[in-house]
């Protein structure tokens, strides 16, 4: 019996030895990843006016393999990839964006998997693209005695235009730009079909300011102002006209420069 106990105890100290004896199973080590720096050449941008640059170095250096640019535009939340561009023999880069679309976009720039490195993505760049749009186009405010459509003076046409109905009779219009426009421009002028001697005025205001004021009348042409409308929240035109003679005032294809 007591032979029995020597040999169970032996067997299980052996066991236990064995156990101590054999190494643990070390996890495989994790790869390292791609660094990648980005910055971009302007934060503003005027769509299809201005090209989006994005600069960087990718580390290790990568050179001849490609980087992705991705972006995202306003609230979306999928990133979608919109270029490539070949890293040069210094680990450096330079990716190009033409935007189109109003509002604020996200940036960043993927260096794929490769030699043993993992993935690589660079941090996160906003950039707010502006864009000329007619102010015609935008649905209006309280309106009086104006109307949107196109307009003659000193015989060349201008579309999306607005002009007054009604000789001697006050006119304007408001638009709401929610503080997301930064530039207006527009020419001001009586229309080729106001009498000679006729008159007029415009005012253009930004709640409750006046931005620019001008007297009209038949030859004279104020074109292609530049206004300043940045943090306007409601913006407002006025315009009067004489009645005898009869005039038509006009704002001739007006813009504004928005990101929204």
């Amino acid at each position: 019996m007591n032979r029995i106990t020597t040999w169970a105890a032996a067997a299980a100290l052996a066991a236990g030895s064995l156990a101590l004896a054999t190494p643990a199973q070390a996890a495989p080590a994790k790869a390292a990843s791609y660094k990648v720096t980005a910055s971009v050449n302007k934060t503003e941008v005027v769509g299809k006016e201005d090209v989006v640059k994005v600069r960087g170095r990718v580390t290790p250096k990568a050179a001849g393999q490609k980087v992705t640019l991705q972006q995202r535009v306003g609230k979306k939340k999928s990133w979608k990839a919109t270029g490539t561009a070949k890293i040069k023999q210094n680990g450096t880069y330079v990716l190009k964006d033409d935007p189109s679309t109003a509002g604020t976009r996200q940036y960043r720039v993927l260096k794929p998997a490769s030699n043993g490195f993992a993935k690589g993505f660079s941090e996160t760049l906003d950039v707010t693209v502006y864009r000329w749009q007619k102010l015609g186009f935008r649905t209006p405010g309280p309106s009086v005695n104006i109307t949107p459509r196109g307009v003659t003076i000193g015989a060349e046409y201008f579309t999306a235009s607005l002009a007054t109905t009604t000789s001697g009779t006050p006119s304007s219009v408001e638009y709401t730009l929610g503080r997301k426009c930064t530039e207006m421009r527009a020419t001001f002028a009586l229309t080729d079909d106001s009498a000679t001697g006729s008159s007029g005025a415009v005012t253009v205001s930004g709640d409750g300011a006046v931005l620019a004021a001008h007297s009209l009348s038949v030859g004279v042409v104020v074109a292609d102002q530049v206004i300043d409308i940045e943090d306007v929240f409601r913006l407002k035109l006025d315009l009067s006209t004489s009645v005898a003679p009869a005039a038509v005032a006009a704002v001739a294809t007006p813009e504004v420069l928005c990101a929204g």
